[in-house]
């Protein structure tokens, strides 16, 4: 009698062709709603596909799929949706076999010839993957102090084991450490599940296991999507296996871009990413031919600029009306030689990097440019503004990353890298962001591993822009600033760091049991007292009120540290109370 009701609990195993019929049926008839039966629907992608299921220019659809599950066969993307509007997907849950990763216990090193070997653990494919994460084996998180570890070389020994070349992680790592592996296959289209050129997508109660790259993925159109009570976590152990996963995705686990109107993301569950956890992206523009009304402009990454959008380069700058587009090859933009050189001959990470060779945008304005050749602009309707991300639980290593306008609120986020708002544009790109609130979080031991000391990213908080060489750019790349009612317990180095704001408010906020540990050096670059439990620095009109310094440790420098560049600060006496 059990095994009749265990056989009949087992979720039913259907082709992915069956699930690919009833969402194209549903979209090219024009159906307010499909609902897709239970069960586990395995399979590649159509022959001379890359994308597993492809859904272009759905409307006003609702798609039920709970107790759904997609496995796929092929290590590319799982679901894209393309130029769809007012779609709702609720219930599915996405995962991959054989997995887009691997990992093993570390069975070996030679630090001076800078390898590691990996025991792949039984059920886990075995495979030279090189993205390299160190786990400790009590906590299966990434180990404290941890270094950076980006270029290596992985091999497949005959004995089964997987060498990876890496000088970092040879130096760092012990016998018996957990080892995450994650890759890339070629010819794979990158990302679990994404939305591409969609307005107003809800996705409700979807749950991605695994990913290639990233596991959602929103860019470009109209936005306003909402994901809710979504789910970016390792799944079950694969057949066989009796280790569980490390690891969710090899990147990013949420990434919105280049939308109109941000996305909202509340009661979601993150976990594990291989890289940040929630980010909202925006770029810069460099004008790289003027002529009247018309600029041809440069991106490093997407050209999303659209006719009816407003550009600009300084939050108290011009503001500029584009009436029209046309993207064109840098080849017949006609653009002066001196500007064909300095993209020719740019350096890593110098500000003409990555510029040149590939397709520009020519743009008509509504007004004579009031930019030249050279200057940088932001795109003022393609950032994401006005996204929420409220009521998360977080438990990844990577950053809440913002980009853009908006409110991070109540979220409760462990061992992170930080709270970063950060431009992330080389300097002089144009930067401005008017407002940001960050309000009610729980952020739990930030900064506990990857210490960076070119980075200005110093606090479980972080508000900063970086400028020319070894400084940080002055008040009025951030208007208002408010950081308020955030508890913020032990971690490594600063809770709160702000540069380069106008009208700062930090307000509410406990900072518990800092500085028990020596902080790394991150920004050391930027001469940021990451001994001080708040570090502020070229900020104007700055507000303190009621803030909390709980028990710190030995290694607090002081409650307070003014860097240079700060004016006119109210409320200093009571802005920070120790206790």
């Amino acid at each position: 009698m059990l095994l009749a009701l265990l056989a009949c609990a087992a979720p039913p195993e259907r082709p992915l062709s069956e699930l690919r019929a009833l969402l194209r049926t549903a979209v090219a008839q024009r159906q307010a709603r499909v609902v897709i039966p239970p069960g586990v629907y395995r399979g590649a992608p159509e022959a001379g596909q890359r994308v597993h299921v492809y859904l272009r220019g759905a409307r006003d659809l609702e798609i039920l799929a709970t107790g759904v599950t997609m496995v796929c066969t092929k290590q590319t993307r799982a679901l894209g949706l393309d130029s769809c509007h007012n779609v709702t997907l609720s219930g599915l849950t996405i995962d991959y076999d054989p997995l887009p990763f691997t990992q093993g216990e570390l069975t070996a090193l030679d630090r001076a010839a800078g390898w590691i070997d990996v025991r792949i653990h039984v059920g886990y494919p075995v495979r030279a993957d090189t993205r390299v994460d160190i786990c400790d084996r009590q906590t299966r998180y990434r180990k404290r102090d941890k270094p950076f570890m980006w270029e290596s070389r992985a091999e497949v020994r005959p004995d089964g084991v997987v060498r990876v070349h890496n000088k970092s992680a040879a130096g760092f790592a012990q016998v018996g450490d957990l080892i995450s592996l994650g890759g890339w296959e070629r010819d794979a289209v990158a990302h679990t599940l994404t939305l591409d050129d969609c307005a107003r997508v809800t996705l409700r109660d979807v749950t991605v296991y695994a990913s290639n790259c990233m596991g959602i993925v929103a860019a470009g159109g109209e936005g306003g999507h909402a994901f809710l009570g979504c789910r970016v976590l390792p799944g079950p152990p694969p057949p066989g296996a009796s280790e569980a996963r490390l690891l969710s995705t090899n990147a990013d686990a949420i990434l919105t871009k280049t939308l109109k109107v941000g996305a909202r993301t509340e009661g979601c569950t993150l976990r594990d990413a291989g890289d940040d956890s929630w980010s909202v992206q925006s770029s810069d523009y460099i004008v790289l031919r003027r002529e009247g009304r018309a600029l041809w402009l440069a991106s490093r990454d997407d050209l999303a600029v659209q006719a009816g959008d407003r550009l600009q380069a300084t939050l108290d700058g011009p503001v500029a009306t584009v009436l029209g587009r046309e993207v064109v090859r840098q080849s017949a933009a006609g653009l002066a030689p001196e500007v064909e050189q300095k993209l020719r001959g740019a350096a890593s990470w110098t500000y003409w990097w990555r510029l040149g060779g590939g397709s520009l945008l020519k743009v008509t304005l509504a007004a004579d440019a009031p930019w030249q050749v050279g200057d940088s602009v932001y795109d003022l309707n393609r950032r994401g503004d006005g996204f929420v991300f409220r009521d998360n639980d977080v438990r990844s290593s990577g950053r809440v990353l913002i980009k853009a306008v908006g409110l991070v609120e109540n979220n409760r986020i462990e061992s992170p890298f930080g709270v970063s708002v950060l431009p992330e544009v080389l300097y002089p790109g144009a930067a401005g962001l008017a407002e940001v609130t960050i309000r009610g979080n729980t952020i739990t031991e930030a900064h506990t591993f990857n210490p960076f000391y070119h980075s200005s990213q110093a606090g479980a908080i972080s508000v900063t822009c970086d400028g020319a060489r070894d400084s940080l750019r002055p008040a009025g790349a951030f208007g208002r600033v408010v950081i308020e009612s955030n508890t913020i317990t032990g971690g490594n180095g600063a809770g709160i760091v702000v540069s380069s704001a106008r009208e700062v408010v930090l307000r509410g906020n406990r900072l518990v049991d800092l500085q028990h540990v020596k902080p790394h050096d991150t920004g050391g670059r930027y001469h940021i007292d990451n001994h001080a439990a708040i570090w502020l620095a070229h900020c104007d009109r700055v507000t303190l009120a009621g803030n909390e310094l709980v028990n710190p440790g030995a290694h607090l420098s002081a409650p307070l540290v003014l860097g240079p560049g700060v004016k006119d600060v109210a409320g200093r006496a009571d802005g920070l109370v120790r206790r």
